[in-house]
């Protein structure tokens, strides 16, 4: 698990040429879940959305050990696999695991952690909450999230649904 998750920050980093924050990885790799890659995780709803304690703790382990460095900044945590375990290979994900990986962390790149938030929210909405239609999914969002986000961006989000193969 751990080694994916190394895996992940580094892909992260190569593909956004940056250095990912927590709550970036922690929907991206939501994400990557809900597009067929088992990691393992379990998420439940917390205050920005979807949120995997163990995924948390996975990173914390991480920079215990020296394979990632947190970095602080007005971002939030951002995080950097450690020179000496750059290009770490995962052992137990498969070549389409690796490619879905890179799919999901090149489409959405240029999101930020906000529109990361608002689209997970969205589609644990529709997984967890049971609400499968498009205004079901608008009144829950604003439920959780209050005025946060309009019913154009959430709209937006729910345009990226069929991406993970979720109709409407």
């Amino acid at each position: 698990m751990k080694d994916n998750v190394a895996y992940i920050i580094e892909q992260m980093s190569k593909i956004t040429m940056h250095s990912p924050v927590k709550k970036a990885l922690q929907k991206t790799v939501f994400l990557i879940e809900r597009k067929g890659v088992d990691l393992g995780f379990k998420y439940m709803l917390h205050f920005y959305g979807p949120y995997c304690a163990e995924l948390d703790h996975a990173t914390a382990v991480l920079n215990s050990s020296g394979v990632i460095a947190f970095t602080y900044d007005h971002y939030g945590h951002k995080m950097n696999v450690n020179e000496e375990y750059r290009n770490i290979e995962s052992k137990n994900l498969k070549t389409e695991d690796k490619q879905i990986i890179q799919d999901v962390i090149m489409r959405y790149k240029n999101f930020t952690a906000s529109e990361l938030e608002l689209l997970t929210t969205a589609i644990y909405v529709y997984d967890y909450i049971g609400a499968k239609t498009k205004e079901g999914i608008k009144v829950n969002v604003k439920k959780i999230k209050g005025d946060k986000y309009s019913d154009h961006e959430i709209e937006t989000a729910i345009k990226e649904f069929a991406y993970f193969n979720i109709s409407l």
